[in-house]
């Protein structure tokens, strides 16, 4: 691993935090190396929920309403799960069912198996259903995505039975007693807007925008939390660098960029535009981004040599560093050292809340695949199940200053021999992140039924509900379900508790020194005993 700070190493990696990197991607923009925006609160402590460290967007808080979620009045913790429409419940006429009918360059199928999403296993007509099942897992909360391609088939044209279909499942939510916390644009829009060049094309933002104050306008009542983006940085590698998204391009580094910078300035122009509608003081707009840090399987393997340089890559592509740097001060810097930097400075964009998507980790051996040396515990996705990075991303979260939800966070088990194991070993995580100072809010798990997972078709299995095409309304329990309702049912008391305690104990300051990592590439293992 690279822990050079101002040069270039004999690898030819730039430290992403240097004094250096930032000059190289400040002068490719014509800008003077400026300090970074700071906060009252240092960007190297735990945020503590008090109302003096509310974070203030680029307008005045007259303008827009202080962040409600900011102080310790109205703080609570909310548990639940979380899935998104599309992947269980499809439909037409979006950037992904037309992707599904595609093939690879190399003449593959696009989606594993060459399956498509149908109907998935049908939530958009299921969910009177479901809702119970997630009541019965003592949730408190239920996050969903709303369809763009649902809502607005054509340019401006809005599908007013999908609105009200939106009402009663919203409706249905509240009357069990469940906030609904909706996700704006989760990997799938129109086909109208992808043809327009979707967020590689800059002046599409206000396509977006518009749909966000049409949502907003018309669910702000029954809705309170909203997210613009779910994984910006997942969208954009996945897409452009490995080609498992559409449009499925390999290595595309330049397109990366500008469309996660597009997502950003969206997230941004969104935000500032929901808050000035009637009901935007008191509603509460974040991001979800995906953490997950690549190591070498080996390091002290000889094989580390040629290792060492994709996962540095990899962690730097994956853009947690450059995610944090765009939330905290507006500077866009997006480096490769095979590709010219793509840079910009923006106004701080604004943020009432961070959502934090983190599964595991990928340890890469010699072959550059993902594997697990043992007591490591690999899932039925190429990662490694590893605790004590959740509670590191929770810590990088943390310099945002801002709460945070972990918006999604479970295991791929088909068999279910895992997942109590994953139960065990994160949980406490969370709370032990709460009881250090962390503002952390909640947690979503990942998912509640079996559905479409994108491009591995219906191969992966998240759901606490057994599902398989075919089975139409069927849903099993798996053995796990009922440990995870169990543990929901006391969570948020517990993590009442532990806030409690750690504002007594450390109203103003920390009491004992607790450092944040300065970046995604400095995250190191902590001692085994956090690890699975």
């Amino acid at each position: 691993m690279c822990t050079t700070s101002n040069r270039l190493c004999s690898r030819g990696c730039l430290h992403p935090r240097s004094a250096a990197y930032r000059s190289i991607c400040l002068r490719a923009s014509g800008r003077q190396l400026v300090p970074q925006r700071q906060s009252r609160r240092s960007m190297h402590t735990p945020v503590m929920a008090s109302p003096d460290h509310s974070r203030r967007s680029a307008d005045s808080d007259e303008e827009l309403g202080r962040n409600k979620l900011q102080g310790d009045r109205d703080w609570e913790f909310l548990v639940g799960t979380a899935i998104s429409v599309y992947q269980n419940s499809g439909g037409g006429g979006n950037n992904w069912s037309r992707f599904e009918e595609q093939r690879t360059r190399f003449g593959q199928p696009t989606i594993e198996g060459g399956q498509k999403c149908g109907k998935s296993n049908n939530f958009w007509e299921y969910y009177e259903e479901d809702i119970k099942r997630v009541v019965n897992l003592q949730s408190t909360c239920f996050r969903l995505s709303l369809e763009w391609s649902r809502i607005e088939p054509e340019e401006g044209k809005i599908d007013m039975e999908a609105v009200r279909h939106y009402h009663d499942i919203f409706d249905c939510l509240l009357k069990n007693k469940l906030k609904p916390i909706v996700t704006l644009h989760h990997f799938v829009h129109p086909l109208w807007f992808d043809e327009k060049g979707g967020f590689i094309n800059e002046a599409n933002i206000p396509y977006f925008v518009k749909f966000c104050e049409t949502a907003f306008r018309e669910y702000h009542e029954k809705v309170h939390l909203w997210i613009t983006f779910n994984e910006c940085n997942v969208m954009a590698f996945c897409g452009w660098l490995y080609g498992q998204f559409p449009p499925a391009l390999l290595g595309n580094f330049k397109l990366a960029g500008r469309h996660l910078l597009n997502q950003f300035r969206a997230h941004a122009a969104a935000y500032k535009a929901m808050k000035a509608l009637p009901g935007g003081r008191d509603s509460n707009i974040g991001i979800v981004h995906n953490v997950m840090r690549y190591e070498v399987l080996r390091p002290e393997a000889f094989s580390a040599r040629w290792v060492t340089p994709v996962v540095e890559w990899l962690n730097r592509v994956w853009a947690t560093e450059v995610t944090l740097d765009y939330f905290r001060s507006g500077r866009f810097c997006w480096y490769s050292p095979w590709a010219p930097a793509m840079t910009a400075q923006d106004e701080m964009p604004g943020l009432d809340f961070v959502g934090m998507n983190y599964y595991g980790k990928v340890s890469i051996d010699w072959r550059y695949q993902s594997a697990a040396v043992p007591p490591g515990v690999m899932t039925d996705m190429p990662f490694q199940l590893d605790a004590a990075g959740l509670y590191q991303g929770l810590q990088l979260m943390s310099t945002l200053n801002v709460p945070i939800y972990i918006t999604e966070t479970g295991i791929a088990d088909a068999v279910g021999d895992r997942r109590p194991l994953w139960l065990q070993t994160y949980i406490p995580e969370v709370e032990r992140a709460v009881r250090d100072g962390y503002d952390v809010r909640g947690l979503m798990y990942w998912t509640l039924v079996d559905n479409f997972e994108w491009a591995h078709g219906f191969s992966i299995k998240f759901g606490l509900y057994e599902w398989a095409p075919g089975d139409g309304r069927k849903r099993v329990p798996r053995a796990a379900t009922p440990l995870l309702a169990g543990i929901f049912r006391e969570m948020p008391a517990e993590m009442a508790q532990a806030h409690a305690r750690a504002m007594e104990e450390r109203p103003y300051k920390q009491k004992r020194p607790h450092p944040s990592p300065q970046s995604v590439l400095d995250i190191h293992p902590l001692d085994a005993s956090h690890n699975v």
